[in-house]
């Protein structure tokens, strides 16, 4: 368990840098495309090699990925696309499968302060620690800057069906709307990586 902590703090230490440059594309080598919500509410960035489910493409995906005969990817986007047309949210898997980020906005009607932020963690991690059973955390609430925004960050690790799990979770706060990200990785030799990636999707975030 300390080996797998300390990984998640090496994340942690990893993310507050690239999270303040997040904005600079020249700053990495993976190229990225940006997304933007059918409203045209918010756009953000995420790497052109992850495969992006909306509720709008969900069924074009199934098609695309059957052609290829990866049977456990298309299962896996089967599995959750009824999450992802019910809620809304945007799903983003990499490549393996075995990271992805979740993107949910929620109308709260209101711009939220740094302050008001931190004041949500203690809910928040109550919330996962009764979802996640095990859940141990390495940062219960941090306010972290954004490229142009900042945001609540907090970290942790549970273990799913025997497989050690990686998350992070980060509130963004828009003018009445509240962005939510939570990345979640399910191999270790993934987190530098995908952590880098997700870190620009964050710093790329652009809301009304």
């Amino acid at each position: 368990m300390k080996k797998m902590l300390s990984v998640l703090l090496a994340l942690a230490m990893l993310l507050v840098p690239v999270l303040s440059m997040a904005e600079a594309a020249e700053a990495t080598a993976v190229e990225y495309t940006t997304y933007t919500h059918t409203d045209e509410q918010y756009t953000f960035a995420y790497p052109n090699n992850w495969i992006l489910l909306t509720a709008e493409n969900i069924e074009t995906v199934l098609d695309a990925i059957s052609e290829t005969e990866d049977e456990q990817l298309a299962q896996m986007i089967a599995t959750y696309g009824p999450q992802v047309q019910q809620t809304g949210m945007i799903m983003l898997l990499n490549e393996t499968g075995l990271t992805n980020v979740n993107v949910v906005a929620q109308y709260v009607g209101m711009r939220a302060t740094d302050d008001v932020l931190l004041s949500l963690a203690p809910q928040v991690v109550s919330e996962l620690s009764k979802a996640m059973a095990g859940i141990e955390f390495v940062n219960e609430g941090t306010i972290v800057k954004l490229g142009e925004n900042t945001g609540l960050m907090l970290e942790y690790q549970y273990t799913l069906s025997g497989t050690d799990m990686y998350g992070v979770q980060v509130y963004i706060s828009g003018e009445t709307d509240m962005y939510i990200f939570s990345y979640t990785c399910a191999a270790i030799d993934e987190l530098i990586s995908t952590s880098e990636e997700f870190g620009f999707m964050l710093g790329s975030l652009q809301a009304k």
